[in-house]
Parts: C-alpha cells; structure tokens; sequence
C-alpha cells in the first residue's frame, strides 16, 4: 500500500508540473499569436495547447482589440481551464495523502488488534499448558525439635514417624513412599492443592515434638530434572515451611481459587546454577 500511494502521489505531482508548464506554453503561444512571431519550436506543444484553447473556445469565442491586436477570450479560459486542472490534481494529491494517513491509521488499529489477538493466543496457550500440570509430590521430612532431643525426653523418631503418616493418611487418603530419610506423598489435582496444604500446615501447627521439612514439587514431564530440584529443595532444609522452586510457585499462580500466598525463601547457589526458592504462607 506504501508503494501504491507513492506512485499515485508521484504521478499527481508530475502532472502538476505538467500543467504549470502547459500553462507557460500557453502565455508564451498567446504571445506569439498576439505578437505575429514566428516561434517553430512552439509549434511541437500546438496540438496539446489546441485542445485546451478549443475548450476555451466553448466556452468563449468573442474577443475585445487593445492597442492594436485582438485578445481572443479563448485563450484566456483556456488558461482558466489550466489553473483549475492544476488546483483539481493537487486536492487530489492532497486527498491521497489523506487516505494514505487514514490507511496507515486502519493499519495501525488492525495491527494492535492482531497483535492483541496473537497476545490472547499465546497467553490462552500458556495457560493451558500450566493448567494441563496437574501431578504433585510432597515431601515430608522430619527431626526431632532440638528441646526434645536429650536423652531424659525418650522421643521416638520412628513411632512420631508412624503418628504423622497415620495423621497424613487418614485426611489425604493416600499412601506414601520412603524417598531420601523422609517421605513422598503423589497427588494428581494440583488445581485443589490448597485442600492439602490446609493439612500440612496443622502437621506444622500441632504440638508434635518434631520439626518438619515439607517440599512441594509439581511434575511436568522431567521427571531427572524435578527429582534433581526436589533433592536441592530437600537439601536447603527449610524447617517448619512448606517450601517449592519457582516452577511450582509460578505454576500455582494459575489456580483459579488461592488460599494461600507464596513468598520468596531466596536465591541459592546449588553447582553452576542458581535456584529460587519460596514457600506457602497463610494469608
């Protein structure tokens, strides 16, 4: 479309040109005729000149003497027709500027409107990639809390152990697995995790004599690389916290219902890479 205005505006203003020379031409052979010169080269835009002084002729073909020489009205409108050729293609210069401008806004609101389309598009598509991970795991570690740990207290780890996952069991009505001195629970709606993590904060608010490691891991498809993250996660031994990598705290943002918020532990070092880390907290 640039092109195609372009062309069109460069085409207007030679023909603009066009007319002023014509209208030039024209005085010169009124000139010449009033005058009796013999001016041959003039007579190569004769039949153009013709045919404007012929259309002035239509309209006027009278004349008045002044100083001995007659001045034929015709070519007087023929110059008139000139002018107003001239003022016909520069309006429509301007007119094709004005649609250019109108084409260009047009353009302009059906870009933004495409690339808005394009942004609801990708933004629908990374929604329901998020939402299509659904599988979590939870891990539960657990210590007995420093105050318990003298001999005189006789805390059984093993049998807090089996009170804990007797407690776990009952309200989640799932089993767990051992998995690096703790426990894994596997769920498969992280959409109603908030139902499960309501649990886990009465296992930190009860009055057990232990201290709990809890790590939220979502699984979306890697399974090498979120096992290598919940081990970095497990080895941050983050006490009394529901803790989770960036992936699973970004990937709760597109719950629909959230009970609970999520707050940043920090940026750790773990070999080359660096890994954020957050938790749940109750708002």
């Amino acid at each position: 479309m640039t092109k195609v205005f372009g062309f069109i505006k460069s085409s207007l203003q030679f023909l603009k040109i066009i007319s002023v020379f014509l209208m030039l031409m024209l005085l010169l052979y009124w000139i010449k005729d009033l005058a009796a010169l013999n001016w041959g080269w003039i007579d190569f835009f004769a039949p153009v000149l013709s045919f404007f002084i012929g259309a002035g002729a239509l309209i006027s073909d009278s004349s008045f003497d002044l100083w001995g020489a007659s001045f034929e009205h015709k070519y007087f409108f023929a110059l008139i027709i000139l002018i107003v050729l001239y003022y016909i293609i520069h309006f429509a210069y301007i007119g094709t500027e004005t649609l250019e401008e109108a084409c260009n806004e047009g353009h302009k609101v059906i870009k933004r409107m495409e690339e808005k389309k394009f942004n609801d598009s990708l933004k629908q598509a990374h929604i329901d990639e998020q939402t299509a991970i659904k599988k979590y795991r939870i891990y539960v570690g657990t210590n007995v809390k420093k105050k318990f740990s003298h001999l005189d207290c006789n805390v059984n780890l093993e049998e807090q152990n089996n009170v804990m996952n007797k407690f776990l069991m009952e309200k989640l009505m799932t089993t767990p697995s051992v998995y690096e001195g703790g426990f894994i629970y596997s769920f498969s709606d992280f959409n109603s995790i908030d139902n499960v993590l309501e649990v886990f904060f009465k296992l930190l608010n009860s009055n057990a004599s232990l201290d709990y490691t809890i790590c939220v891991q979502i699984c979306a498809g890697n399974p090498e690389a979120e096992k290598a993250q919940l081990k970095s996660l497990i080895d941050l031994k983050f006490e009394n916290k529901i803790s989770m990598m960036s992936d699973t705290a970004f990937r709760y943002k597109f719950n629909k219902s959230h009970r609970y918020g999520t707050s940043q532990l920090g940026m750790f070092q773990k070999g080359n890479d660096t890994v954020e880390a957050h938790e749940f907290i109750v708002i």
